[in-house]
């Protein structure tokens, strides 16, 4: 009667080690209930190119900083799609926000906006900030005119709270970027390579 029970507990612990949570998906695309503003003529054409990242954090696991220096990866929290995918996805939605004329790729006429973008530094710390460091490359063909513009921007947003928190960070930091490649853009319409703004 003792072993009986004796496996029963053996069992049923063994049971509820292998039980798990489900885990938690974030993605780097912002709610949005805004209206695209038409600052780019209809008719363009805004391509967004994969984006180049560390190999340490482009992985669907959520990768962060301990404040003593160390490296944690969470295992219930985790992105939709590796980190390259979600940012040229969040990137691409962003800058259609910016540029609302834009066309993803329907428009047949010559005028294209480009976008590639290299990420150097994509990290974060719960309670502490969420930081992407990128420089990108601005291709823009209008009227027979293509001119490029390389610049850097380093978004760094402080976060106060988890995961959810910490994600929200790293939309904001999208949203920067967004913004200061959309304004180079605007202002280059016209057939001359804007200034790179200041981060």
């Amino acid at each position: 009667m003792k072993v009986v029970r004796w496996s029963c507990i053996v069992i049923t612990s063994l049971l509820g080690s292998c039980a798990s949570t489900s885990p938690r998906f974030y993605t780097l695309v912002a709610e949005s209930g805004r209206n695209p503003s038409a600052a780019v003529a209809a008719g363009y054409r805004l391509e967004v190119d994969p984006v180049s990242i560390p190999a340490q954090v482009d992985r669907l696991e959520l990768v962060t900083r301990l404040p003593d220096g160390g490296i944690a990866i969470a295992d219930g929290d985790r992105w939709i799609a590796p980190v390259a995918d979600e940012l040229q996805n969040a990137l691409s939605v962003e800058l259609l926000h910016r540029l609302g004329g834009a066309d993803t790729g329907g428009a047949t006429g010559s005028d294209s906006v480009s976008v590639r973008v290299n990420v150097e530094r994509f990290e974060s710390s719960p309670n502490r900030y969420a930081l992407i460091e990128v420089s990108w490359h601005l291709e823009l063909k209008e009227a027979g005119k293509d001119f490029r513009v390389v610049c850097r921007t380093r978004a760094y947003e402080q976060v106060r709270g988890g995961y959810p928190e910490m994600v929200r960070g790293y939309q904001r930091a999208v949203a920067l970027i967004a913004d200061q490649i959309a304004t180079v853009a605007r202002r280059s319409v016209g057939g001359v390579a804007a200034e790179c703004p200041v981060s």
